[in-house]
């Protein structure tokens, strides 16, 4: 969450906003709430919850309030342009490393409705069916060649051509070379992409954008 702390130069309106509020529990101890902050028909004013489960509560002078919610951001966004071995790629989607799964280049996670692309652009060492032709096409741009079994017509290739439609993500993690000094070299992070086209079969010549 991306929160501005309030002063008296940028406090403004607060009705209809999402504030963060601090008060005192019933043991003394500070606690933190954020909820919408909304004019009363007496005139004062009272705090919901976007959870319907949470009562409203009557705002009170023993309340103070913090700063106001701007907008709720992908944890995913503030890892962009950091680097990640493969074992540590798999928490920042909320699931454990398994090496079945996590060690090859194309991972779909179902639950989180996502394909994670683990890409080595220089793939020395590969045989040259597994020498995959994946290159930046400018900063913005990528292109990736799949796995040789994925086909337009595969629940694959038919995930990654229909990602936006159907509300998949694709999340592009590329380095350089498999090793650095004699260890596994980390993969950077370059956040989501959108499917443009692709071209070919068995493997496919997908062309990859960059979002924002």
């Amino acid at each position: 969450m991306l929160l501005e702390r309030l002063s008296p130069g940028n406090a403004g309106s607060i009705t209809g906003s999402v504030m963060a509020i601090e008060r005192q529990d019933d043991s003394g101890d500070n606690q933190y709430l954020l909820r919408v902050v909304l004019k009363s028909p007496s005139g004062g004013y009272v705090l919901r919850a976007n959870n319907p489960d949470y009562a409203d509560m009557q705002a009170t002078d023993d309340m103070r309030t913090l700063a106001k919610l701007k907008e709720v951001l992908d944890p995913l966004d503030l890892a962009i342009g950091q680097a990640f071995l493969r074992e540590d790629i798999a928490p920042l989607f909320g699931t454990t490393f398994n090496q079945g799964l996590w060690n090859v280049g194309h991972v779909v996670l179902r639950d989180q409705k996502a394909h994670v692309l683990l890409i080595t652009l220089n793939k020395q060492g590969k045989s040259e069916d597994h020498k995959y032709l994946d290159h930046w096409i400018d900063d913005n741009t990528f292109h990736w060649q799949s796995q040789n079994a994925t086909t337009p017509e595969s629940a694959k290739g038919k995930s990654i051509m229909d990602h936006q439609k159907n509300g998949w993500q694709i999340h592009l993690f590329v380095r350089d070379t498999k090793l650095n000094q004699g260890t596994a070299a980390p993969f950077i992070y370059h956040g989501q992409t959108n499917y443009v086209r692709h071209e070919g079969s068995a493997p496919m010549s997908v062309t990859l954008a960059l979002q924002g």
